[in-house]
């Protein structure tokens, strides 16, 4: 089953073959910067960087690397745009 058919699958109350995992895909559904440096140092990752794209509720945009190696199922739209470091800036 993929992430396409395992969401909708769950959409329609059928079971899946496991739930969807779903991380920042919403503001709902997203991780806060501090959880998501624990995260990262957690797994032992020290490359990359932490993108806050909501400053008042200081939540991340996980890197691709964090989403495939969970296997995340949802993906928000708005990753399509800035994606190169030049489009953030440091605070």
């Amino acid at each position: 089953m993929n992430s396409r058919e395992r969401i909708l699958t769950s959409i329609n109350h059928k079971e899946p073959d496991h739930v969807p995992l779903d991380l920042g895909s919403t503001p709902s559904s997203n991780i806060s910067a501090i959880a998501y440096n624990n995260l990262k140092k957690h797994l032992g990752i020290n490359t990359g960087h932490t993108r806050i794209y909501d400053v008042v509720q200081q939540l991340a945009q996980p890197e691709d690397d964090i989403l495939q190696r969970f296997g995340v199922d949802v993906l928000d739209i708005g990753r399509a745009f800035n994606t190169l470091d030049t489009d953030w800036y440091d605070i």
